[in-house]
């Protein structure tokens, strides 16, 4: 990973951020401080910059799991708020069974914290589309894996992967240490992946493949006109088999105008020749599909007009197993208003404005064994199963 070449360092603050150290905004955001600053100089940051946006992972409160909430309650009985805009991930889906009613029972307290904090009541994965768009160039601090993919890949904003907490750190003190991706030099391509000979990549299949052979060097892959959507879907895939925090798409991202560009100049370590087998290596076997309890859309969830793709293949049909579009509580209320949104009820779909991975861990009878063309779900969820989009429609009997 790009942090291993780093050694401890000495972060220099200047006055402003001193002043925040020694408690100048209270003890509370001093705690934040320091907590980045020692991050900061274990990881060789020579100093602090401020931010303009951050995300905020840990969305989901789990009974079994108390440290994180305590500190969440300290900050609210603080007084804390965040200093820049700040967007969450979605809800766990509390209401999607009774084991997750019992097992994300904090969640409403939960929630209640995150609105006394100021954080953005979007409850999204997909922030990056319209609650919080950084510029080219504009600093973070971020969690969540696929938001922290996209914006330094197709927003040119730049962010590093915080975990649970440092992304709240960041967005109360306001400053994030000076490393890794926020720096030029660590942002260039080293492998390409050259995908001319295929017709019609499929984007998680070619992000699986992408993310497992690139491991944590940041891979450019030559052009191919890949929408914002698809985009999404190769970005998190990649950053899923791989820790691929950035992609250069060629004529696609904005720091990849061409690849020669996006290798800063340099030659690249290796250059893979992608094929379709390649990517039809990733899918499960049409016999492991036929077994599916379930088959899931969205992860990261589904926009409105995502789903208004899909609908005319379930219109006037009805699904032969059960089918679960996990979609953003905004996104949903938009699809309500199109009548596709009552064709796809007649026919049986359901739609969860939740995290998927969250709500489908603990699996009931009936639920244990999972389609899905996600890259990213199939990778982190256990016995998720991974189909193209047309091997989803066959299992659920509408293709």
């Amino acid at each position: 990973m790009y942090v291993s070449n780093y050694k401890r360092s000495k972060i220099v603050l200047d006055e402003k951020q001193q002043a925040i150290l020694d408690g100048s905004e209270g003890s509370i955001v001093a705690k934040a401080m320091k907590t980045m600053v020692d991050i900061g100089e274990s990881l060789g940051a020579e100093k602090m910059v401020p931010i303009s946006f951050s995300h905020i992972t840990g969305s989901f409160a789990m009974s079994s799991f108390h440290g994180y909430y305590e500190l969440l309650d300290q900050l609210v009985d603080a007084g804390a708020k965040v200093k820049v805009p700040t967007t969450c991930n979605p809800y766990p889906g509390r209401e999607f069974s009774f084991i997750n009613r019992k097992f994300y029972r904090p969640q409403i307290h939960h929630i209640e914290c995150f609105k006394k904090l100021g954080i953005i009541q979007n409850w999204s994965c997909v922030a990056y589309y319209e609650d919080n768009v950084p510029k080219l160039g504009d600093i973070g601090g971020c969690g969540e894996s696929s938001v922290v993919v996209y914006m330094n890949s197709m927003l040119g904003a730049r962010t590093n992967i915080w975990g649970v907490l440092t992304d709240f750190y960041q967005a109360i003190c306001g400053y994030t240490p000076y490393f890794g991706l926020l720096i030029d030099e660590n942002r260039y391509g080293k492998i390409v992946f050259d995908i001319s000979e295929l017709e019609n990549p499929d984007p998680d299949a070619l992000g699986l493949f992408v993310g497992k052979t690139a491991v944590d060097k940041i891979p450019v892959i030559t052009h191919y006109p890949f929408n914002k959507y698809q985009m999404k879907h190769l970005l998190s895939a990649t950053n899923s088999s791989g820790a691929c925090r950035m992609v250069h798409v060629e004529g696609v991202t904005p720091e990849a105008p061409d690849v020669k560009t996006a290798l800063g100049g340099k030659e690249p370590e290796k250059v893979i020749k992608v094929t379709q087998a390649d990517l039809d290596e990733m899918r499960a076997t049409k016999e492991v599909q036929k077994d599916t309890d379930v088959i899931v859309f969205g992860c990261p969830q589904l926009t409105c007009k995502e789903v208004l793709d899909l609908a005319p293949q379930f219109t006037g049909k009805f699904v032969s197993k059960r089918v679960l579009m996990s979609i953003s509580p905004l996104e949903l209320e938009r699809l309500k208003k199109f009548p596709e949104y009552t064709d796809l009820q007649l026919a049986g779909v359901e739609f969860v404005p939740a995290c998927p991975l969250t709500y489908l861990t603990i699996r009931e009878k009936g639920l244990k064994n999972v389609l899905t063309d996600s890259g990213k779900l199939h990778y982190y969820l256990k016995g998720a199963q991974f189909g193209s989009t047309h091997d989803l429609m066959k299992e659920a009997g509408v293709a």
